[in-house]
């Protein structure tokens, strides 16, 4: 079971709306620089805020973020 990155966000607010969205349609996300601290280190200049998903969900999960219009 592979894990993808679904989405890449240039701001946390977003991506935190969009991991909302999934969550409650019952798509397992993860956002692995969320544990960074803010004022040490912004996840926007190291590339973005990532979501990922397991691959077996990934068109579920692309059909809600576009579904919403966020990140497509």
């Amino acid at each position: 079971m592979a894990v993808v990155v679904l989405a890449k966000f240039a701001s946390l607010p977003e991506a935190v709306v969009a991991r909302s969205l999934l969550e409650a349609e019952g798509i397992g996300v993860v956002m692995p620089e969320q544990g960074l601290i803010a004022g040490q280190l912004d996840a926007g200049v190291m590339g973005g805020w990532r979501l990922l998903v397991v691959e077996d969900e990934l068109s579920k999960a692309q059909q809600v973020l576009r579904d919403a219009q966020i990140g497509f």
